[in-house]
């Protein structure tokens, strides 16, 4: 750890007036000292274009007014993160799907019909992100998954990036219960067989993702040794805690919680290279079965949201979706209908839209503070590094970008502590009920001896641009 060093009075006074002094907590209090070098040189890792996803429901597009193009808050928000992404339709509610030509009703099923189809298509249209649609594994026919599987695609177009035949099938002989306990692997490639061949017959060029396991990384092997025809990407889900009714997912446990996925990463990076498919996180959040309050919708995790993107990408994946929906305490986009409006982790995907550029390279941190940095080498030359204070204390950081830069500059992501629920900034603004955020202007920071000076205020980020001499 580096040498703790004073903040002088001004400096200090400066940083609380532009509410960029995170914690009351952290005020006054003495900043640790943190080192971070970045190897700009090194081979860099690119981000994929389109690796920003959101994840809903399947009952929600069933809905008749969440996916629609007239709802310009919810895709005005979804559009502000990027003009390519993937939107993942699906989740536990796609075993109760029904395809239907006719608005009908059943109980306890969530009927999709071509008119939710065309709606789903307009709305896809207006963001210009591509989809991957779920269909129902768990209670339905080859023949119906086909038939809807044919009309989503002439809708969706050259959108529709692949389809996903079922949701969590480790799962199914488990929790959710749809099938007998012994089910495993074997059986759920049979099943997926037959959904495959008849989707195909349909709709010849189809392209398919798969497995979507929720934790049994070990079913995605057997199934890519089957080689079906179009698989393009290897998905499974990833929630770094839960249920949620457990008392003990608290939020210094999602703090902390950053080594758990690396395990799940390594495997996945190995089977992408072996397989030579790209792999996507098609579902994630911090805390299975929709959320805990506090926990969920924090600052906090916000800020674990940021750092498991850049794990993700550091790791090779194509993207990661975020699970969302009105009912989620997790969700990034809260409201059951318009105006909606942004919850922390919206504001953590925000911040990673602006520093994931170009291509990620090496950083070697010193701290003995809960933090972590990433940085991203731009095809002209720049360098963003993304600094995320996950403590309560003060942090001044010694930042070695690894070439001499003329100027840098900081957009900081802050809120009044770890726990807040409100009252969250990005770049010294909030984002509007329709998406839109306009930020301040950057903060100029000082260099030390060819180091960038970095006071980083507990519970929050600072995203530090740097640009050619």
């Amino acid at each position: 750890m580096g040498r703790s060093l004073a903040i002088d009075r001004r400096r200090l006074l400066a940083l609380a007036a532009s509410g960029v002094l995170a914690s009351a907590s952290g005020r006054g209090d003495t900043p640790a000292g943190a080192r971070v070098a970045v190897a700009y040189d090194a081979p860099g890792r690119a981000i994929d274009p389109e690796f920003l996803g959101l994840s809903y429901e399947s009952a929600l597009v069933a809905a008749a007014d969440y996916f629609t193009p007239e709802n310009w808050s919810l895709l005005g928000f979804i559009r502000a993160l990027g003009a390519r992404g993937v939107i993942r339709i699906g989740g536990n509610t796609s075993e109760r799907t029904v395809w239907s030509l006719n608005e009908i009703e059943l109980a306890g099923r969530f009927v999709i019909t071509p008119a939710r189809i065309d709606r789903l298509a307009e709305a896809m249209r207006t963001i210009g992100w591509r989809l991957i649609y779920g269909l129902n594994l768990a209670d339905n026919t080859p023949e119906r998954a086909a038939e809807e599987a044919a009309y989503v695609a002439q809708a969706i177009g050259n959108q529709l990036l692949a389809f996903q035949i079922g949701n969590e099938p480790d799962g199914f002989g488990r929790w959710s219960g749809v099938r007998p306990a012994s089910y495993d692997v074997t059986g759920f490639l049979i099943e997926w067989k037959k959904f495959h061949a008849a989707i195909r017959a349909r709709v010849p060029d189809a392209r398919f993702a798969g497995p979507d396991v929720a934790a049994e990384t070990d079913w995605i092997a057997p199934f890519a040794d089957t080689k079906p025809e179009n698989l393009v990407l290897l998905t499974r889900h990833y929630y770094a805690a839960g249920p949620a009714s457990d008392p003990g997912v608290t939020l210094p446990k999602l703090l902390g919680s950053a080594a758990q996925i690396e395990p799940v990463l390594r495997k996945l990076e190995n089977f992408s290279r072996t397989y030579r498919l790209p792999y996507r996180i098609a579902e994630t959040n911090s805390v299975y079965a929709g959320g805990r309050p506090g926990v969920s919708d924090t600052l906090g995790a916000a800020l674990w949201g940021v750092e498991l993107m850049f794990q993700i990408a550091t790791a090779g994946a194509a993207g990661v979706n975020f699970h969302a929906g009105p009912d989620k305490v997790y969700t990034p986009i809260a409201g059951e209908a318009a105006p909606h409006r942004a919850q922390p982790l919206y504001y953590g995907m925000l911040l990673f839209a602006q520093a994931a550029r170009g291509a990620l390279v090496t950083t070697r941190l010193q701290s003995d503070l809960n933090l972590a940095g990433f940085a991203a080498r731009g095809n002209n030359g720049s360098l963003r590094v993304c600094l995320i204070n996950k403590d309560a204390r003060a942090a001044r950081v010694s930042l070695d970008p690894g070439r001499r830069f003329a100027a840098a500059f900081a957009m900081r992501l802050a809120g009044p502590s770890l726990e807040s629920a409100a009252g969250l900034t990005l770049g010294g603004t909030a984002v509007d009920a329709y998406g839109r955020w306009a930020p301040g202007a950057a903060e100029m920071l000082e260099f030390e001896r060819g180091h960038v000076r970095v006071d980083l205020p507990g519970a929050s980020a600072a995203l530090v641009r740097m640009e050619k001499p």
